[in-house]
């Protein structure tokens, strides 16, 4: 018998998640961020795009690489600036 859509597919659970009264499944560990932070990194990326300064590095100016801003669109610093 085939499942039905949305009966099994694709969702795992581990002992290091947790499902949420949504039914999204979120990564709990010493290497997840906490909600509240990411959703502060994320407005004030849009904040930045806003007044024309997404891409740029919030220490020197100069352009992030979008590399760097592919991985993680909320960066706030250059690679140089990261490593100082």
């Amino acid at each position: 018998m085939k499942p039905r859509m949305g009966q099994g597919l694709g969702r795992a659970t581990t002992p290091h998640s947790a499902d949420t009264d949504m039914g999204e499944t979120h990564i709990i560990g010493a290497t997840s961020i906490d909600r509240d932070e990411e959703l502060q990194r994320v407005e004030a990326a849009l904040k930045r795009l806003e007044r024309g300064q997404f891409g740029h590095c919030l220490y020197c100016g100069d352009r992030i690489d979008l590399e760097r801003l592919q991985h993680d669109p909320a960066v706030e610093s250059c690679d140089m600036c990261e490593e100082d």
